[in-house]
């Protein structure tokens, strides 16, 4: 993989983080218990599974490389990796 291919995964992993950080409160309020996907800092898809984000994602013809899937916690839920 070029270099500038994987500075620009970077900068879509740290824009996507970094709205997601900015607009946890909302988003929990809106997607709390269910993954969403964001592109260009709008969420493109939410759905119960990462399976049916991917499914989503594919009807929608996405580029999954291009966007952050992540799992949206309901309030009062705390998530350990």
């Amino acid at each position: 993989m070029a270099e500038q291919e994987i500075l620009k995964e970077f900068e879509i992993l740290e824009t996507g983080s970094q709205f997601i950080s900015s607009n946890f409160k909302g988003l929990q309020k809106k997607f709390g218990g269910r993954f969403i996907a964001i592109e260009n800092k709008e969420v493109v898809a939410n759905a119960d599974t990462f399976d049916d984000i991917r499914r989503m994602l594919d009807v929608q013809k996405l580029n999954f490389s291009k966007i952050i899937v992540q799992f949206i916690p309901r309030e009062g839920e705390i998530i350990l990796y």
